[in-house]
């Protein structure tokens, strides 16, 4: 068995030549490919520091919107209850208004209804002395007309006060 390993030799000047190629080769990718990764890799990195910015200052202004939302509201809070506050005042005093007008109607009313029973009872005491008068008057047209014994006079007069006492009765 003999064994060729001719092809297993050593050259320097082949190992130079790889690697010097190799060189120029990795030289010629940094300077036309490498730039370019390096702009893309670049130009990435700027655009996810801008969405990371555009990210953060949204959240900011979500955070600001909060803020003015809670804000507002707390002023809405205190409007309404202002609100509230105002008109509970308005219809205390409303109420209040009206109660003291239909106070007012009622003493009206109530001193009209006293006058009208003033007026009535001064009617009828009125009406009374003009019954009263003209029984007198008949009275003394019946005395006048006859000479009257004194029986006769005394039995007139008592019809008369029983006339009177049946004419104050029925008013």
């Amino acid at each position: 068995m003999n064994l060729n390993l001719d092809f297993l030799t050593i050259d320097v000047g082949t190992i130079l030549f790889t690697l010097i190629n190799t060189l120029l080769i990795f030289l010629a990718f940094k300077l036309i490919l490498f730039k370019r990764v390096d702009a893309i890799l670049a130009q990435r990195q700027n655009e996810v520091n801008t969405t990371y910015a555009d990210a953060d200052k949204a959240l900011a202004d979500a955070e600001t919107g909060r803020k003015q939302y809670e804000e507002k509201l707390a002023g809405a809070k205190d409007e309404a209850a202002q609100i509230i506050s105002r008109a509970e005042k308005k219809a205390q005093l409303e109420g209040d208004l009206i109660i003291a007008q239909a106070r007012t109607e009622a003493a009206d009313t109530r001193q009209k209804a006293a006058a009208a029973t003033e007026r009535e009872a001064a009617q009828a005491k009125a009406e009374l002395q003009g019954e009263i008068s003209e029984l007198a008057m008949e009275l003394a047209q019946k005395i006048m007309e006859k000479e009257i014994n004194k029986a006769d006079h005394e039995r007139l007069i008592e019809d008369f006060m029983q006339e009177i006492r049946t004419e104050g009765d029925e008013a």
